[in-house]
């Protein structure tokens, strides 16, 4: 941070702030959709193609038979998302297909505001609740049943006092999983049967689904990050056999891994390092980040630009194929630590006072970089950045609105606006006002809409901003003539009616 941070700095009115902001929406509209939503049978059977039922499954089908209504409890990562969705499939519905429900809404809001449909089936992923009404959710399990729906609601944790309708969850057998997603995916090719058997093992000390379906893709592990072993804790939104937002193409992501195999410079390191977060930026601008960084990293000396990986044209730089920079940062992961990262962190957290061209791809980069640890997102960009200077709490909402890309991250990045929601008076709710009308606005419209109304009203520090954000993004929505722009105007109006 480079100076003492004022509350009323951010000023949406502002040309520059609202074209960054309008920049980041159109960039998302196209794959950040709305929710609630219905995940049809088609997208339901490609996500369980190499499901694996954990241990704890057959009686969680005979639970949620019989209540209709199921909390899958358990530690993060080890596929509760795909374990409902399963659940679900097991159901007799008069409709395969399935609605993803707010992870924001409370158990009365479950309960009261929220129409269900006979014979459907729900889900809420991820939920937000600080607390579970044992009372009012043993009553909206009553009221599926009495409609011969069913749904199922994933947290993290551990177990309540609402044990009727509550069932702990873990993880499959990791070394079955390997071997269903080898046979699945045919994945045997090219590799002996001794690389596999290591490989196996190595699965079975991994801790959750996602870092065991990784591997089996000979992909990097998502654990390692700043020198943490890979056998750690991990934080990501791979949840289960189909999961994943971190890569492309299996052929670019080779690439990568051979291109880090050959043991590059450290200056070709830096290269790739700084695209990975400026991906797509004029090439003088990328020179002038890129000489920070190795100044940060004490290198010097003729600069070589990432051979196969890089590429400039029409002025601007970046990878040759669209999967490369997450690959990128995931063999940065798992191959570097705490001498890369340290500097790396710092000279990210930088470019947030960079000019806009800069700060949007750095909050992108940042956004692709919470796909293999959203703790570490979290506490070293998101965190520092939210109580930072006005142009850092830019950047930390617009690394909010491109973790909504991704339907696994979109419900940790709508937690951590509405947490800082939750205090007008802090400084980082200036940062959730922006987020709210970015982002998280056109995945979660109705959530955003209501807390932009609420921190707009407060009268504390983000009460201006809540005000401007929400006019813009009513503003966007005024200019489109599609479902998702005619809700926000008429919850808006709504709203203000109340």
């Amino acid at each position: 941070m480079t100076d003492t941070p004022e509350p009323g700095e951010i000023d949406l009115d502002d040309i520059t702030l609202s074209q960054s902001l309008i920049t980041v929406n159109e960039r998302l509209r196209a794959t950040a959709v709305p929710i609630p939503r219905d995940l049809n049978r088609r997208e339901a059977d490609t996500l369980l193609r190499s499901y694996l039922e954990p241990g704890c499954f057959p009686d969680a089908v005979r639970r949620l038979a019989m209540r209709h209504l199921l909390v899958l409890v358990g530690a993060e990562e080890v596929g509760k998302r795909l374990g409902a969705i399963a659940l679900l499939s097991r159901m007799s519905l008069a409709e395969g297909r399935i609605t993803v429900l707010s992870p924001a809404g409370t158990a009365a809001d479950l309960l009261s505001r929220t129409e269900y449909g006979p014979g459907r089936a729900y889900l809420l992923h991820d939920w937000i609740a600080e607390s579970t009404d044992r009372i009012e959710l043993v009553n909206l399990a009553r009221k599926l049943a009495e409609l011969g729906s069913y749904l199922v609601i994933t947290r993290n944790g551990v177990p309540s006092q609402a044990v009727e309708v509550e069932h702990p969850w873990a993880a499959p057998d990791p070394g079955e999983l390997f071997d269903l997603c080898l046979s699945t995916f045919a994945l045997r090719a090219g590799r002996s049967a001794e690389e596999l058997s290591r490989a196996r093992y190595r699965a079975l000390s991994l801790p959750t689904p996602a870092e065991v379906v990784r591997l089996a893709a000979g992909l990097p592990p998502i654990g390692a990050l700043a020198g943490r072993p890979v056998d750690g804790p991990v934080d990501g939104p791979v949840d289960g056999p189909a999961g994943g937002s971190a890569g492309g193409s299996a052929a670019a992501e080779e690439e990568v891994a051979a291109w880090f195999d050959t043991k590059p410079s450290m200056r070709e390191v830096l290269a790739v390092a700084a695209l990975a977060f400026l991906d797509g930026l004029a090439e003088p601008d990328f020179e002038v980040q890129l000489g920070r960084l190795e100044r940060l990293c004490h290198e010097s000396g003729r600069r070589p630009y990432g051979g196969s990986l890089i590429a400039a044209s029409g002025g601007l730089v970046g990878f040759r194929a669209p999967g490369h920079r997450a690959r990128v940062l995931g063999e940065l992961v798992a191959r570097y630590g705490f001498w890369l990262w340290q500097p790396l962190r710092e000279w990210v957290r930088s470019l947030a006072g960079a000019g806009p061209e800069v700060q949007v791809r750095a909050a992108e980069g940042v956004a692709a970089l919470a796909a293999y640890s959203v703790k570490e997102v979290r506490e070293e960009f998101l965190e520092v950045w939210a109580r930072g200077t006005a142009a850092e709490r830019v950047a930390a909402a617009h690394a909010l609105s491109y973790m909504c890309a991704d339907e696994t991250l979109a419900p940790t990045a709508l937690r951590v606006a509405l947490e800082w929601a939750a205090d007008p008076g802090h400084v980082r709710a200036t940062a959730a006002a922006v987020a709210l009308g970015g982002g998280l606005a056109l995945r979660f419209p109705a959530d955003s809409v209501r807390s932009l109304h609420r921190l707009g009203a407060t009268g504390g520090p983000a009460a201006k901003v809540a005000g401007q954000s929400l006019a813009l993004l009513l503003r966007q929505a005024g200019g489109r003539d599609d479902d998702r722009s005619r809700e926000l105007t008429a919850l808006a109006a709504a709203l203000r009616n109340e």
